[in-house]
């Protein structure tokens, strides 16, 4: 299965969304990606095989001096891309984080990642992860979302 490219614009009826619950500490806005890229990595002390998406929303910029902020959630799934409910951090091949616009990366820490069946072409999903805040005792906000990206192009 040749899966694996590094495309960075969507095509028509992909994307990657989510939005941010139970936390009061950090204001997270709703993320509508408008960029991604997939790539093969490494993961874990084993080097299993695992497929990396990095979904990117960049602020539109107004002109050429303007600083344009990023965020982006990035998952880790198992390189087959099964159908099926994968739990953060259960396995090295399973894994998520955001870079809010703080340019602070959040990790995953729990909750999961489903992939349903879709084309042959895409890979779709969605997710549901605590995350926890830097140092922070245990203070965890959710995001939910859901995800559908071309696997190959």
């Amino acid at each position: 299965m040749n899966a694996v490219i590094k495309r960075t614009s969507f095509a028509e009826g992909n994307y990657v969304n989510a939005e941010a619950f139970a936390n009061s500490e950090l204001e997270v806005l709703p993320f509508t990606a408008n960029a991604r890229l997939i790539d093969k990595v490494k993961a874990g002390r084993n080097k299993l095989d695992a497929m990396s998406i990095t979904a990117i929303q960049r602020s539109d910029k107004k002109t050429r001096a303007t600083h344009t902020t990023t965020r982006e959630l990035t998952l880790v799934l198992p390189a087959d891309l099964a159908v099926g409910k994968y739990e953060v951090q259960s396995r090295a091949d399973v894994a998520f984080s955001f870079k809010n616009d703080d340019g602070k990366v959040y990790e995953g820490v729990s909750g999961d990642i489903e992939i349903e069946p879709a084309s042959d072409e895409n890979v779709k999903g969605r997710f549901n992860i605590n995350i926890e805040l830097p140092d922070t005792e245990e203070n965890t906000f959710i995001l939910k979302g859901k995800f559908q990206v071309l696997k190959a192009g």
